[in-house]
């Protein structure tokens, strides 16, 4: 029970309050608190415990449901890790407030992010599409968890077509895809704004360690990104 709740406290005292303990190296938070860093250090070397560990992304989002609200104190530190201040675009930069995953490399979590893709792929397609549907009855607390909300089905084929794009950027590069990419979008004009609020349900419902680890989810987040700035 103690790693998960120092994992959530490091995760929504940065989102709600922008306070650091946990800090990347030659962080002002190592020096602050050395013995807490260490901790988190030498659990992340176990296998067992990156498997199972998660990101502050999700914890910040998973905790005002069940608390019923949290103040939110630090605008800019939300937006950081919301991926709102350029965070997760493309090409990705080390994390300034939650430290990378030195254990994890590139290719690899590129690679893993595909593949939960191409896994249930069409369950995935369907279930973005929901971006473009309509809210569930009755109204929940998290709107990015919403059991009853409902796909629209019709822009579910134009969903599968970007997703399939952003599976090859992920297995290959971005760079020599951007005008075939760009091509597709344009035939898919007249759902465009849909597909872009498919991909970006998608994007902001990716889950960790639920959907894949910490990595993949960066790369998979700003693939999505890269997908939707082809409209």
């Amino acid at each position: 029970m103690f790693a998960p709740f120092l994992e959530r406290a490091a995760a929504s005292l940065v989102y709600f309050k922008g306070f650091t303990f946990r800090g990347a190296e030659d962080s002002v938070a190592r020096e602050d608190y050395p013995n807490v860093n260490k901790w988190f250090d030498a659990m992340e070397s176990r296998p067992a415990y990156q498997g199972t560990k998660s990101d502050y992304y999700t914890h910040a989002h998973d905790l005002p449901p069940q608390l019923g609200g949290c103040g939110l104190e630090a605008q800019a530190y939300a937006d950081s890790l919301d991926g709102k201040s350029g965070d997760w675009n493309l090409p990705l930069s080390p994390g300034s407030l939650e430290p990378d995953w030195g254990w994890y490399d590139e290719g690899a979590a590129r690679r893993e992010a595909a593949e939960r893709l191409v896994h249930n792929h069409a369950a995935i397609a369907r279930f973005a599409a929901r971006g473009a549907g309509k809210q569930g009855m009755p109204p929940v607390m998290a709107p990015l968890a919403d059991p009853n909300a409902v796909p629209d089905d019709s822009v579910v084929p134009a969903v599968d077509v970007m997703l399939r794009w952003v599976c090859h950027a992920l297995l290959s590069d971005t760079g020599h895809l951007d005008d075939s990419v760009g091509q597709s979008a344009a035939s898919l004009a007249g759902v465009s704004d849909e597909v872009v609020a498919s991909l970006t349900y998608l994007k902001d419902r990716v889950g960790v360690p639920r959907d894949m680890q910490l990595p993949a989810a960066r790369q998979l987040r700003g693939h999505l990104l890269w997908a939707s700035g082809k409209f």
